[in-house]
């Protein structure tokens, strides 16, 4: 073949290839229904045939008018790729918060990728897509009415498309594959009806932008990169904030949060725990691996049920004798030398 020719089927095929890819994204721009991607369902891309034939399961149907009819009646779509099977963990709730759940207890199914069919399901309240492999998720951006969205588990990085979603009063952004990559939470500020918001396990420093969230009543910020908390000094509605394995050395900012009544702060740089002596809400706190020598400002938490002081650098657990609602007392790794437990029965305690 002559070198003229063949860089002329090249160029050709170029020419071919550049065209098709913009025709798709045209094509998928201008529609505006689910039944418009259902009829076209076999000319789609695998990712996009996926989640229409998922969606089309969902409504119980394989014609299209219909299918399109029933999802719009919708206000609640479950879409998540995972379902809890086996031997659950005796505390599953905790285990799932804190990213403890691992096989046999997942059982793998169907994933999507691609939700642009969702886009026009614009009476949408309640939406999970958690454990899937989404990371575009622009097509959300029309779905104002949600109030809950899931989207635990994906591979997300930019949250912009969230923006708009002012309704929302719970959203989880959380990871257990730790395959999100969140690092820029600005979009979150203008969610100011947010009561809970899950964030564990992202690439999150700055938590400037939760600052005006003052409804919030849960924040899971854990498995993070975060050292100054000061933001979080406005948020008083708080009565669940989890703050396990970040970088937080003050905890000043925290001494306002009055209404708490579960805290955790384990896995941290925390030597001194005095800012914590006005939270007598608290039920549960949690201090595990911190650098924390004296705890005499804890004496006053009479409220508490659940107390895990352990890996620390404590010698002196006697000042603990008031807490007398204490059911759990966990001091074990710690250089106390006489193991009595400060409170009743001994089995509280453990060392």
């Amino acid at each position: 073949m002559k070198p003229s020719l063949r860089f002329g089927i090249v160029s050709a095929t170029i020419v071919i290839l550049s065209f098709q890819v913009p025709q798709f994204e045209v094509f998928s721009a201008n529609i505006q229904s689910f039944e418009q991607w259902c009829l076209q369902k076999d000319s789609l891309p695998v990712e996009t045939k996926r989640t229409v034939e998922v969606m089309l399961k969902t409504s119980g149907t394989q014609e299209c008018r219909l299918a399109d009819v029933k999802l719009n009646s919708l206000t609640k779509l479950d879409l998540r790729a995972n379902q809890i099977s086996g031997n659950k963990p005796p505390d599953l709730r905790r285990a799932i918060q804190i990213g403890d759940i691992k096989p046999p207890y997942l059982r793998r199914a169907i994933q999507i990728s691609d939700i642009k069919p969702l886009a026009s399901l614009t009476n949408l309240t309640e939406l999970d897509l958690s454990n899937n492999q989404i990371s575009d998720i622009k097509p959300l951006a029309s779905l104002t009415n949600l109030t809950k969205l899931n989207l635990y588990n994906n591979q997300i990085n930019d949250i912009k498309p969230l923006a708009s979603l002012t309704n929302l009063t719970k959203l989880d952004l959380s990871n257990f594959r730790r395959a999100n990559q969140i690092s820029d939470i600005k979009p979150l500020a203008s969610l100011t009806n947010l009561t809970e918001l899950y964030l564990y396990s992202n690439q999150i420093s700055d938590v400037k932008p939760l600052a005006g969230l003052t409804k919030l009543t849960k924040l899971h910020l854990d498995r993070n990169r975060i050292s100054d908390v000061k933001p979080l000094v406005s948020l008083t509605s708080l009565r669940w904030i989890i703050l396990d394995e970040n970088q937080i050395s003050d905890i000043k900012p925290l001494a306002g949060l009055t209404n708490l009544d579960w805290l955790f702060l384990s896995n941290n740089q925390i030597r001194d725990v005095k800012p914590l002596a006005g939270l007598s809400n608290l039920d549960q706190l949690h201090l595990y691996n911190n650098q924390i020598r004296l705890v005499k400002p804890l004496a006053g938490l009479t409220n508490l049920t659940v107390l895990d002081l352990s890996k620390n650098q404590i010698s002196d657990v006697k000042p603990l004798a008031g807490l007398t609602n204490l059911t759990g007392l966990d001091l074990t790794d710690n250089q106390i030398s006489e193991k009595s437990c400060p409170v009743k029965p001994e089995s509280v305690c453990k060392f």
